[in-house]
């Protein structure tokens, strides 16, 4: 599972949708999180049983001006346990 930190902008958060839909990732969630810095976010979380699909998701996001942030969770792991989530694909 993959969380993905947006910008909360109408055209950021459709580019972001659209490259998911694209590549037919799973939304699991999409919600709207506190401003941090003055920015809202939105929170996109995503998944798939494919690794490397998830990798190739990861590396084309992280060089996208829209994603402020990529966590890679486990599975066992929801929205509510990103705490303990590492940043992941961000070298």
């Amino acid at each position: 599972m993959l969380r993905l930190d947006v910008v909360a902008a109408p055209l950021a958060v459709a580019r972001v949708a659209s490259i998911l839909a694209h590549r037919q990732f799973d939304v699991i969630t999409m919600d709207v999180a506190a401003p941090v810095d003055g920015l809202r976010r939105i929170t996109i979380e995503v998944d798939t049983a494919d690794e490397i699909k998830l990798q190739q998701l990861v590396k084309f996001l992280n060089r996208s001006p829209e994603v402020v942030k990529v966590v890679r969770l486990s599975d066992d792991r929801s929205h509510t346990a990103v705490d303990r989530a590492r940043t992941w694909g961000s070298s």
